[in-house]
């Protein structure tokens, strides 16, 4: 029974120290069969910063440290991977194949942004995916340009008159909702691989973070539901979510699990920014305290593929203030996951020696018919 290992975002500008801490989150990387991740930013040192609110990317020499830690599959479907240009991107393409790194979730076209990853293993193939509803700009892929694989979001601002009358200043409610063409190509590149593989794992760039949203309105945006499901009705066993930062509600949907968010994993200081870059050109500020417990509270979800289920083990982890993550124990492990279960009221998570677990979820036995 193969075991996959998945986490959240993946950002070095340092190498990784030789520690125990680090051996061990190693250790439990490399139990797996694949490690996956989301690789948050363009790996090369050229191409010039497009004009975007933040600019991320990583030394190219540090790419064998994600190797060693024990990936062997990325996901490159996020906001910054165009911080830098097509040629940032096509460097880190390049840089990612001559270190045997397998990757989803972008390429030089549409077809190729959403082509899956299968890996045999364990007797069962596995298929990967990457998408994205994060876009930086001119990032998304199309049938005749390069990006990172699509699914743009609709806004809507609803504006209560009677509430505004009471409490002048207050933010609107924002109903979001996937374009349907996008969502629809999404559905079919799920298809397409779930009637050739045993599993489909999706890794989404999706959700909004901690204070960037109404406190009325905290949680999840109105299409993250909408995809998540989608997806899952298209063939999708397993979906994973990054890009808010920290841990995000879990839920299992037709027996399928949706993480939400798995938050950071590997998260250093950005060597390009000295102070927070919301306030440079925008007309609002964020003090954000970069090492605070809800931005650095994370998991290892280590997923066990069988033929007609999936296992999921939550490893709590905790970064340290170089942003490095360590495994957790005790009571505060017992921590993280009775915070996220809190978060989680459509899903059953449990503690029980040092580990979290989902006790519903699984794949389906039967694969869905053609969209």
């Amino acid at each position: 029974m193969p075991t996959i290992a998945l986490v959240g975002d993946l950002f070095l500008q340092q190498p990784l120290p030789d520690t125990p801490a680090l051996a061990e989150v190693g250790a439990a990387l490399r139990s797996a069969d694949i490690a996956f991740g989301n690789l948050e930013a363009p790996v090369s040192a050229r191409g010039a910063a497009t004009e975007k609110w933040i600019n991320m990317r990583m030394p190219p020499d540090l790419l064998g440290d994600i190797k060693q830690l024990g990936f062997n599959m990325l996901t490159l479907a996020n906001n910054h991977l165009f911080d830098y240009g097509e040629t940032a991107f096509y460097d880190t393409m390049r840089y990612l194949d001559e270190c045997a790194l397998r990757f989803v979730g972008a390429g030089a076209d549409l077809d190729a942004a959403w082509r899956a990853e299968i890996v045999e293993t364990g007797g069962l193939r596995i298929a990967f995916l990457g998408g994205c509803s994060t876009l930086g700009p001119g990032s998304a892929a199309t049938p005749d340009r390069p990006g990172v694989a699509p699914i743009h979001i609709a806004e809507a601002y609803h504006i209560d008159a009677a509430a505004s009358l009471e409490q002048p200043g207050s933010a609107p409610y924002v109903h979001t909702r996937a374009w349907a063409a996008d969502l629809q190509r999404a559905c079919q590149a799920v298809a397409d691989a779930s009637a050739n593989a045993d599993c489909v794992i999706v890794g989404l760039h999706w959700g909004v973070p901690p204070t960037w949203r109404a406190r009325f309105q905290d949680g999840l945006a109105d299409y993250q539901t909408e995809v998540g499901h989608a997806l899952v009705e298209a063939g999708a066993d397993l979906i994973v979510g990054a890009h808010p930062h920290s841990l995000q509600e879990v839920e299992v949907w037709r027996g399928a699990p949706i993480f939400y968010s798995l938050g950071n994993f590997v998260f250093h200081h950005n060597r390009g920014t000295r102070e927070t870059p919301v306030s440079r050109h925008a007309p609002y500020s964020l003090n954000i305290k970069r090492r605070d417990r809800i931005w650095s509270e994370t998991i290892i979800l280590l997923a066990e593929v069988a033929e007609d289920a999936v296992h999921c083990k939550l490893l709590p982890v905790l970064l340290d203030d170089n942003g490095n993550p360590q495994l957790l124990q005790g009571d505060e492990a017992r921590a993280v996951i009775e915070r996220l279960a809190v978060l989680s009221p459509k899903a059953a998570l449990h503690y029980q020696d040092g580990v979290g677990n989902l006790v519903q979820g699984g794949v389906r036995s039967e694969k869905p018919s053609e969209l």
